[in-house]
């Protein structure tokens, strides 16, 4: 069982790696603003926090941030479009 990641009093529920970057959506039961989502890198190093006190709206905007990573990462090739299978390196080639 892995170790809870607490943050500024908040616990990490959710978290989505993309590339070099995590977003995580976080819950603190004692706080007004009661969910976060944050930018990760590290594992430990967190920043550019959203606040929310309504779970559906924190969790929109996770994944509304994650899809903006991806298409970024997208725009500048560091991932391929959808339907369009990865370019072969050749470490990925078969022997002949």
């Amino acid at each position: 069982m892995q170790d809870k990641r607490i943050n500024a009093g908040y616990e990490i529920i959710k978290s989505f790696p993309v590339g070099n970057t995590e977003f995580v959506l976080g819950e603190n039961i004692h706080d007004r603003a009661r969910y976060v989502t944050w930018e990760c890198t590290g594992g430990n190093n967190y920043f550019w926090g959203h606040y929310f006190t309504d779970k559906e709206a924190a969790n929109k905007d996770l994944y509304d941030r994650v899809e903006a990573e991806v298409a970024f990462k997208r725009s500048i090739g560091e991932y391929p479009k959808e339907n369009e299978p990865k370019k072969k390196t050749n470490r990925d080639r078969e022997d002949r």
